[in-house]
Order: C-alpha cells, then structure tokens, then sequence
C-alpha cells in the first residue's frame, strides 16, 4: 500500500501530484472619488470601473494532465475580463440602484456579457427590501476542460474538443447500456432466446450518445430579502429568497465505445463490457435546470446579554429530465440548521459560545467518487476570558462530542478538533 501512495499512475498506482501556476492580476478605479467628485456631490452617482486577468499553467503528468497538441509543453488556460458599474442614490439616499456590465473573454471561447442590477430599499432604518437580477457564465474549470485521467476502467475526459475529439460521436450512453445488457439477459435466462436473437431484440434500446462539446453555463438569477428589527431592536430577522434557471448545466455524461469498426459487430460489443471503452465526459445538459431556495434567520438579544440566533437554509435542485444519463454533481444538501447561544460576558471576563449544526443526507456526484452523504449533526463550543485589555485566552472545540461524519464522497471522516489561543496585543 505504502508503494501505491507514490505512484502517480492510476492505472497501477494511487498518488495524485499535480504542478501548476496560476497567475492573477486585478484593477479597479473609482471615478468619483478624484476625477469625477462632482456626480456624487451633486447627483448622488457613483462611477467605476476595473478589470482582470488570470492564467492557469498546468504541467502536464502523464496521468491526471496531458497535452495532447503540444506533447511536453505545458498547458494554458486564461480568462481576461472587464467591468463598468454605476450606483445612483434617490429620495434621500433611501433607495439605492446599483448597475454592473461585464464581459469576460476565455481562451476557448467567445466573449460573454455579464449584466446585473440591484435595487436597495431603506425606508427607515428598521427595515431593508433588497432585490436583484442578474446573468452570467461560468466558463469550465480547469478539470472539465482538461482532464484525462484513467480511475477503475473508467476515462474521465475533460469536454473541450482539443482532449475529447471523436468520443463523443462514436460513442454510446452508459445509461442506454445498461438496459440493453439488463434486456438481453432477461431474454436469454427467462425466454428461452439465442444471444444472437435477444441482441436483435432489443438493440434499439440503444442510444447513440447525443451530447457534444463543453459550452459555458449560464444562469439567470433572481433574488429578494428582507432584514427587520422588532421589538425594540431585541429580536432581528433577515430572510432572502433566489431562484436561479440554468442554460448549458455543466454535467458528466457516461458514455462507451465498442472496441469494433463493424458496423455489423456494434451491438454484439455492446453487450460484452470487455469489449468497450469507458468514458465519463463533461458536457451540457440540454434541458433548463432550476435552483431555488433561501435563508430564514432569527437572532434574539436576552437579559443580561444573552443572545440566541438561529438559521434555516434550503437549496433544491429542478431538472426537467432525470433519466438523459447525466450527473450535475449540485452536491448540496436540501436542509442545513444552525442554532447558537452566547454571551460574551457571563461572568466577569468570562464569555462563551454554542454552536449546533445539522444537515440533511445528500447525493454527491464528482468526477472521483459518487454516492449519498450521510446526516450529521455537531455541537462547537467556545469560551472566552479576557485578562486584561491586551491579553484574551480562547478554548473551544469544533465538534466536541467527537462524532465523526463526512462532507463529501471520497473525503476525510472528520472528528473532534480542540484549541486553545493566546492573543497579545501591543499599543
């Protein structure tokens, strides 16, 4: 085992050492705040403006990265972008408009514009309307675009022409498979048929694999929310709700090539997984994908400078067609709880602070793992003394009960973790 961990071949081995680079670089000027004083002064406009560059360089290894145009050199991938924003202020700065327009390029594809607009409303100071709109892109990462690496049979590809020209058009839904091997035993266990005559039978289950080439994603989102305080400024409530419609959903899609150029042979392959090659592809769902949920939140001021606050969040996820063979990997959980109780003078210099979270059992779907996320819940503890104004000591706990649980498919079982710090300030 100890020799497989060095190994950086998954085909034999099971160490993962990537080596890249990455590049960034960002500017951004306030017009209004030197060159163009006046609009703010006089019409309460504010004006600015920036851009940004980044460069992923990848060394390519042979196993999880290669170069297929340019074996030995590295490979590139950049993005370049810009941005225009004005923010105007009405009726007594109580409504506040904010305006963004961005484009950004990416090395693989054209450029894509970005617009957004917000609308803040304060009629007082108790109560905040918020509402926004905007659209955008998301241009493949790095593993979508550029991976290729072999794990259990299966080659996972990245989805842009240069790393999977030619699957995609020769190849067959893993799904469609499926039911044809499942069709073809049935028929030759409990009917009695040749192979030959069940593979006839049932051959039109299959189904070519019909998707294509990595697009960017886009989405179009809508969000509101509300913040209040009642009571006297004792108890606050702050809420927002979003619904987002996805275009393009980046996904993974499992597809097989016969090992065979007969045309006459393709179904007989087909049924033998020792004869085909396996492939899981990153692509774009052709069907619209809708995300929604929100955040309700309560926080509770109490005698003597207890606080109580808690929060519910909920996130779905709406694909109109379940059964196209594809994975979109939204790994999130429907339901997360928090609730936390402090004070942070509960005797003397003492303070403290409790934390409970837990969240709903999910599916997570990745490029490395899939499988279903079990519930968990943990309890976070802190407390507090300040010695003196230029000295505090905190011991706290994350997870104190020690109760192992798990975030992700394929990640580390995660346990109780215990600190103690000592901060000293200088004057």
């Amino acid at each position: 085992v100890s020799n497989l961990r060095t190994i950086n071949n998954w085909d034999y081995g099971a160490a993962l050492k990537v080596k890249s680079y990455l590049y960034h670089t960002e500017f951004q000027h306030d017009l209004t705040s030197k060159f163009l004083a006046g609009l703010d002064k006089h019409y309460r406009l504010n004006l600015m403006y920036g851009f940004d560059f980044r460069n992923y360089i990848i060394i390519p290894d042979g196993n999880y990265f290669i170069n297929p145009e340019s074996p030995g050199k590295n490979l590139q991938y950049w993005k370049v972008g810009g941005f225009v924003q004005a923010t105007k202020y009405f009726v007594d700065d109580k409504i506040k408009i904010n305006a963004v327009l961005r484009i950004d390029k990416n090395q693989y594809f054209d450029p894509k514009l970005n617009p957004r607009i917000s609308i803040v409303y304060t009629p007082e100071k108790k109560h905040n309307f918020r509402a926004s709109f905007q659209q955008g892109y998301r241009f493949p990462s790095l593993f979508e675009a550029f991976s290729n690496i072999n794990s259990g049979g299966v080659k996972r590809v990245g989805g842009l022409p240069v790393m999977s020209n030619g699957i995609f058009e020769n190849s067959y839904l893993r799904s469609s498979i499926d039911a044809f091997q499942s069709a073809v035993t049935n028929d030759v266990n409990k009917n009695g048929l040749s192979t030959s005559r069940a593979i006839a039978n049932n051959q039109s289950l299959l189904k070519k694999n019909s998707y294509t080439y990595l697009q960017p994603e886009k989405v179009t989102s809508f969000e509101i929310g509300y913040r209040t305080e009642l009571l006297n400024g004792n108890l606050y409530l702050d809420m927002d709700f979003y619904y987002n419609i996805y275009n393009n959903l980046i996904a993974q899609v499992e597809a097989n090539i016969p090992k065979s150029s007969n045309p006459d042979s393709l179904t007989t392959y087909l049924n033998d997984k020792k004869k085909q090659d396996r492939y899981r592809l990153w692509t774009n769902s052709k069907t619209i994908t809708y995300n929604y949920g929100g955040t309700f939140g309560l926080t509770a001021k109490l005698p003597r400078n207890y606080k109580l606050a808690g929060n519910i969040t909920h996130a779905k996820l709406n694909r109109k067609s379940g059964s196209d063979g594809l994975e979109d990997g939204f790994n999130t959980p429907e339901w997360i709880y928090n609730l936390s109780f402090n004070n942070p003078v509960l005797y003397k210099n003492l303070g403290f602070n409790v934390n409970y979270r837990w969240q709903k059992s999910f599916l997570w779907q990745s490029s490395l793992a899939t499988g279903n996320v079990p519930a968990y819940s943990k309890v976070d503890l802190q407390l507090q003394y300040l010695i003196n104004k230029n000295l505090n000591v905190k011991i706290g706990a994350s997870n104190l009960f020690n109760q192992y649980y798990e975030s992700f498919i394929g990640g580390p079982s995660v346990g109780g973790f215990y600190y103690c710090t000592l901060t000293v300030g200088f004057i």
